[in-house]
C-alpha cells in the first residue's frame, strides 16, 4: 500500500504485522474516509486496554501515549456513566484551547480517537465519527 506523506506528518500506520491484509486495508479505508471531513485533524484506533491499532497522528504525538490516555479517559467515563445512571458509554469529548479530542467506542474492543479543529462543525463531525466507529467495529468483529 502506498500512502503519500503530508508535510509534518507521518503516513497512516497500522501497527503490528499481524492481521489479514483485507482487514488492514478496510481499517485504512475507514480512517481515510473520516479524514476527508475538513475539520478532522487526525485519527487513531486503539484497543480499550490502551494499545494502538492504527493511527494517522501528527509526528509530534506519540501514538502509544495517545492510546493509553484515551483508554484511561474512556475507562473513567464508562465508570462515571454507570455510577451516575446514564447508561452505556458512547463517547468522551475533551474540549481544549487548540481543538477537541473525541474518544468513541468502536465495538467491544476498540476506540476511535479523533482530533478536531476548534472551529469544527460538530454536527457534521459527530455524524462522520459515528459512521466510522460503526464501520471499524464491524471490521474488527469480522463482519
Amino acid at each position: 500500500m502506498t500512502i503519500q506523506e503530508t508535510a509534518g506528518r507521518r503516513p497512516p500506520i497500522l501497527t503490528g504485522g499481524s492481521g489479514p491484509q483485507e482487514v488492514r486495508l478496510r481499517i485504512q479505508a475507514a480512517m481515510d474516509d473520516l479524514k476527508r471531513l475538513a475539520d478532522i485533524v487526525a485519527v487513531a484506533i486503539a484497543r480499550r486496554d490502551g494499545m494502538i491499532i492504527a493511527h494517522d497522528l501528527p509526528r509530534n504525538v506519540d501514538p502509544r501515549k495517545a492510546a493509553a490516555m484515551t483508554a484511561a479517559i474512556v475507562g473513567t467515563s464508562e465508570m462515571a456513566a454507570r455510577e451516575l445512571g446514564q447508561g452505556k458509554f458512547l463517547q468522551a469529548i475533551v474540549d481544549s484551547e487548540l481543538g477537541k479530542m473525541l474518544s468513541t467506542g468502536a465495538g467491544e474492543e476498540a476506540l476511535l480517537v479523533t482530533l478536531v479543529r476548534p472551529e469544527a462543525n460538530m454536527g457534521l463531525v459527530l455524524l462522520g465519527v459515528e459512521r466510522a466507529a460503526h464501520r471499524i467495529a464491524e471490521i474488527l468483529s469480522g463482519e
